[in-house]
């Protein structure tokens, strides 16, 4: 869900801005005493805030100070804030254009081989931020997924050993540097008006994600319909 088809660009409400007062408080685990004498403003002055009453630039100014906001302002200053109907309409959007493919780790060479033997079409991407040197081991292997995908039928028991191994070197050398992978796969249906006379033709489609280790997600979001690397 992109965050910016959810949001307005907006103000806080004088509800929201005492509801986020509250609830810093209490994160700080601050009475409104403490709170109003590291802000120097009244404690009365806490309570109207924090009840929704309107406030002052400069009161919301010294509140953000008190709890180190790197920007004073942040309570004056228009702010993207989610917007429950754009949140309605964007998850209806991604249910009718999207489905949802479960990813799970990849950690052994064996996986990803079995994982090239079953799949008719793949597709590589990436969860986060990665840097050059993991996307050259990621390079790496699609390169070698797709090489050993167009010869698997050839390859002896003793070449698939060696093949494992290669995959392993890629997930180590991506562990070292700070990546994992993930994998899922999904059942689709190919379909050409040059063959509409023909059933369509199915196929497995897999999904190779690199991401951050400790930030591989659970699941990924792919189109209904896409192009895929055959």
């Amino acid at each position: 869900m992109e965050f910016e088809n959810i949001c307005d660009i907006r103000r806080l409400t004088d509800k929201e801005v005492g509801a986020m007062v509250a609830m810093q408080r209490g994160g700080h685990g601050w009475t409104q005493e403490t709170l109003a004498e590291i802000a120097k403003v009244t404690v009365r002055t806490v309570q109207r805030v924090e009840k929704g009453d309107p406030s002052s630039p400069e009161t919301r100014r010294a509140l953000a100070r008190a709890f180190e906001f790197s920007d004073i302002d942040f309570f004056n200053k228009s702010l993207p804030l989610p917007n429950p109907e754009k949140m309605k309409q964007e998850k209806e959007r991604l249910d009718r254009e999207t489905v949802e493919v479960t990813i799970k780790p990849l950690s052994t060479g064996l996986e990803i081989r079995e994982l090239a033997e079953i799949c008719d079409a793949a597709a590589f991407d990436r969860c986060g931020t990665v840097d050059e040197e993991a996307e050259e081991y990621f390079a790496v292997l699609q390169d070698n997924f797709r090489d050993y995908g167009d010869v698997k039928d050839c390859c002896s028991a003793t070449q698939k050993l060696d093949v494992n191994k290669s995959f392993l070197e890629v997930i180590e050398d991506l562990q070292k540097a700070g990546f994992v992978l993930g994998s899922g796969t999904r059942r689709l249906r190919f379909v050409s008006q040059q063959w509409a006379s023909q059933e369509p033709v199915r196929f497995t489609a897999a999904y190779i994600v690199i991401a951050p280790i400790d930030g591989l997600p659970s699941s990924i979001r792919v189109p209904r319909s896409a192009r895929m690397g055959f």
